[in-house]
């Protein structure tokens, strides 16, 4: 009867709690807000040490492969440091490959851009020169010009030009000063990521019951390995479109070949909509070279883009996490449209962890029923 009582109390705090929160939403939403700014480096840190972790391992455990084999012994904080200099070398190798085939290519349409408006620059003079000055609508439009409405708009708008640079470079002081938080804070939980993983353990199971605390621990076990596979599979599969997408554009003698693939890889590492982002760059060089080159150009995207995403894809990232090709484009789309790029890149592993739970839980089901179907 008292437990029963308890039960009833308990449904009546948290109605009242959840009516309350209804109530106040707005006061609510503030506060969670700030909760969330003050939290954000921490944040941050937490995302970019799971990202950095996935290659880190990698180097660590091929590290402790080669010099295992030596005589000298070596301490985990020396694997530790080693592993995630080396990361830190390729990361930088990496963008340096990228930055010196992507600038020297922009150099060169920049270039041509200008190239291509001064040998048209007197074609153009000539058709201005061709209008009639004496036209009615110049006139009515000279006619309409009032010089001190224009002097106060322009007033007007010097202040508002200054209120906007002093808010956008306060608003750009403080995203790099939490982007600096955020990177330190990455370092020591990537560092220090064992220390990190007992303490969170200890919490868990202080502060639930075993059953709940196990279960939570599989859970995180789950999507670390799932987004750990993820990432593998997703750099594994920018590398073949951006091999796919260079050989497409040597064989069909496309301008930009190795510029569109290196640039290609980088933005693939975004599920589905990446590639694209490399798609619109190459697209707008050959533009600026000839429309009809763009359009081929946009053709053959497209076509590599739609077997990468059709027949690539769903196969290499999806058999990595362990999902179906049906459910990583669902994945994708659904994080995608809740919460953009990010949510793209994490729901996937998100959706692996669940449908490995549901399988786990089916079986546990089925097992009780006595029913072995598989």
């Amino acid at each position: 009867m008292e437990k029963r009582m308890k039960q009833n109390l308990l449904v009546v705090i948290i109605g009242v709690g959840l009516f309350a929160v209804l109530m106040n939403l707005s006061v609510v939403l503030r506060f969670m807000e700030r909760i969330v700014g003050l939290i954000l480096p921490i944040i941050i840190g937490g995302i970019l040490a799971l990202f950095v972790n996935v290659p880190m391992t990698g180097i660590e455990k091929r590290l402790r492969q080669i010099l295992g084999k030596r005589k000298k012994e070596y301490s985990d904080k020396f694997y530790r440091g080693a592993s995630f200099m080396l990361t830190l070398v390729c990361i930088v190798l990496v963008l340096t490959l990228v930055f010196t085939l992507l600038i020297p290519e922009l150099v060169s349409s920049v270039k041509g851009l200008y190239l291509l408006v001064e040998a048209r620059l007197p074609e153009w003079i000539d058709y201005l020169e061709s209008l009639d000055p004496e036209a009615e609508w110049l006139e009515e439009m000279l006619e309409g010009i009032n010089l001190e409405k224009i002097m106060q708009s322009f007033g007007s708008g010097v202040n508002l030009f200054f209120a906007s640079v002093v808010s956008t470079v306060s608003s750009a002081a403080s995203t790099i000063i939490t982007a600096a938080f955020g990177l330190i804070t990455g370092i020591y939980i990537t560092l220090g990521k064992e220390r990190v993983c007992r303490h969170a353990r200890k919490l868990v199971c202080a502060y639930l019951k075993p059953g709940w605390a196990e279960y939570i621990l599989h859970i995180s076990r789950t999507f670390s390995r799932s987004f750990a596979n993820f990432l593998s599979g997703q750099c594994g599969e920018a590398v073949i479109l951006g091999t796919l997408m260079f050989l497409a554009f040597t064989i069909f003698k496309l301008p930009y070949g190795s510029l569109v693939g290196v640039l290609t890889a980088v933005c693939a590492i975004i599920p589905y909509i990446g590639a694209f982002i490399s798609g619109a760059v190459s697209v707008i060089l050959a533009l600026l070279i000839s429309p009809t080159l763009a359009i081929r150009c946009l053709i053959v995207y497209l076509i590599v883009q739609f077997i990468e995403n059709q027949l690539i894809y769903p196969r290499v990232v999806g058999g990595s996490v362990g999902l179906p090709p049906l459910y990583t484009l669902i994945a994708a789309m659904i994080g995608g449209k809740l919460f953009g790029i990010m949510g793209i890149i994490f729901f996937i592993p998100i959706m692996a962890v669940v449908v490995e739970l549901v399988k786990e839980d089916a079986g546990k089901r089925l097992l009780r029923q006595g029913n072995h179907v598989v």
